[in-house]
C-alpha cells in the first residue's frame, strides 16, 4: 500500500485545518474536528473550536461528541459479532427470542427478524419525528422497555407489506429498540452492558448521553437557528427518551470515533479483525440504499458508505470509500438548523474534492 510523504502530509493538515476554521466562521459552528485516514492508519486529525459557543474554552481531542444515529451501526457490529458466533442469525425471528410476546402481538408481525429490524423493513412505528408519544408505562413496571416493546407489537404496522413478506422501508428509531432487546436477551444484559462488552472488546471509550452529562467540562450540544445559537445544559430535559437509546445516544471522542471507522474501513479493504470482512461488507453494502444500519451509494463513480446521525444537539458522519482505501469523519458540537447542514455539505465537498483531485468538477 502506498504511504504518504511528511510533505503530502503537511499539506493535507493545513488544507483541513484551512477549511475547517473557514466553515466554522462562514456557518458560526461552536466546534469541528475533522479526521482522514486510510485502513491502516488515520492519517489528519484537525479541530478548531470551543466547548460552548459563548465561551473560550477549547475542545480537546480527548472531548466527547454525541454520535447520534451513528450508534445504529454500533449495534449491527455487536450484532454482527453474535451472528459470526452462532448465537444468533441475521435470519432469527423475533419471536424466536420472545415467544412468550407473540399471542398479544398484532399478526402481521409474526415474521420479522433481526434483519429486518436494522433494514428498518419490520413495519415498526417510527419514533424519528419527535412529536410522537410514547405510552404511559408504570414506573413499577419489571422492564419499561419490554412494556414499550408489547405496545408496539400491538400497533397496526406502520408501513405496508411487500410481496415477500417483509414490509416497505420506513426508518424507525423504535426498529432498534427491538433489535437490541433480542441481542439483550441473548447475552443476557442490558443495553448499557452490551455497549461496554465491545467498548473493551476493541478498546474504545464508548458513553452513554450527552457528553456534558459526563463533566460539565465536556462540549455542549447546540441548536442553530435563525441566526441563534442556544447550547444545552447537563440536566436539560431536551434528550433521547431513554426507550430508544440504541438507535442514537452514544458518544465517543474523535480520535476513538475515527479508530471505529478505520476498523470498518480495514474489513472493506479485506482485512480481517473484530469482525471477518464478509460481515462488514453485509453491514455496509448488503443491501442498495439504507442497509444495517449504514447507507450506501455512489458518486461521481466511487462507491462509499455513509454512517451519519444527530440527535438534535451534535453532528456526526463518516464516509467510507473501500475500493480508494479512503475514509473522513466530520463531528461538531451543534445538531440542527440549515447552518449544520450547509456546513457538513460544504466540508463534505471540500474534503472529497482534495482526496480524489476533483478540482474541476464545478457542479460539486
Amino acid at each position: 500500500m502506498p504511504t504518504t510523504s511528511s510533505t503530502t502530509q503537511d499539506t493535507d493538515n493545513r488544507f483541513v485545518a484551512g477549511i475547517i476554521s473557514r466553515a466554522r466562521r462562514k456557518f458560526n459552528i461552536p466546534a469541528i474536528v475533522v479526521t482522514v485516514m486510510n485502513s491502516n492508519a488515520l492519517q489528519t486529525v484537525q479541530m478548531d473550536g470551543v466547548r460552548q459557543f459563548d465561551t473560550d474554552e477549547a475542545i480537546t481531542l480527548n472531548d466527547l461528541f454525541h454520535i447520534g444515529s451513528c450508534s445504529k451501526s454500533v449495534l449491527a457490529v455487536i450484532a454482527g459479532r453474535l451472528v459470526e458466533q452462532g448465537k444468533l442469525n441475521w435470519e432469527t425471528r423475533f419471536f424466536e427470542v420472545f415467544p412468550e410476546m407473540e399471542a398479544q402481538a398484532d399478526k402481521d408481525y409474526a415474521e420479522i427478524t433481526l434483519e429486518d429490524l436494522f433494514l428498518c423493513e419490520a413495519g415498526i412505528k417510527p419514533y424519528t419525528s419527535g412529536g410522537e408519544e410514547f405510552p404511559e408505562i408504570d414506573p413499577g413496571a419489571p422492564s419499561r422497555r419490554d412494556a414499550f416493546i408489547k405496545f408496539l407489537l400491538q400497533l397496526p404496522p406502520a408501513a405496508q407489506k411487500k410481496s415477500n413478506g417483509t414490509f416497505v422501508h420506513l426508518y424507525s428509531n423504535a426498529s432498534y429498540t427491538l433489535a437490541s432487546a433480542m441481542i439483550e436477551k441473548v447475552l443476557d444484559t442490558d443495553y448499557a452492558g452490551i455497549v461496554e462488552h465491545l467498548a473493551k472488546e476493541l478498546n474504545l471509550k464508548i458513553a452513554m448521553g450527552w457528553p456534558n452529562k459526563h463533566g460539565a467540562d465536556q462540549p455542549w450540544g447546540h441548536m442553530i437557528g435563525n441566526d441563534k445559537i442556544i447550547k444545552f445544559r447537563p440536566n436539560h430535559e431536551y434528550a433521547l427518551p431513554d426507550l430508544i437509546a440504541p438507535a442514537g445516544d452514544l458518544s465517543m471522542s474523535p480520535p476513538d470515533f475515527s479508530e471505529y471507522i478505520r476498523q470498518h474501513l480495514a474489513g472493506l479493504t479485506g482485512q480481517g479483525g473484530y469482525l471477518t470482512p464478509a460481515t462488514i461488507k453485509k453491514i455496509h453494502f448488503g443491501y442498495k440504499g439504507f442497509c444495517l444500519g449504514v447507507t450506501n451509494g455512489v458518486l461521481e463513480g466511487v462507491s462509499y458508505s455513509v454512517i451519519n446521525g444527530s440527535a438534535g444537539t451534535f453532528y456526526c458522519q463518516a464516509i467510507l470509500a473501500p475500493k480508494a482505501d479512503f475514509a473522513l469523519t466530520i463531528t461538531m458540537n451543534a445538531g440542527s438548523g440549515s447552518a449544520r447542514m450547509e456546513a457538513v455539505e460544504w466540508l463534505t465537498v471540500r474534503l472529497l474534492k482534495h482526496r480524489f483531485n476533483w478540482w474541476w468538477k464545478f457542479w460539486m
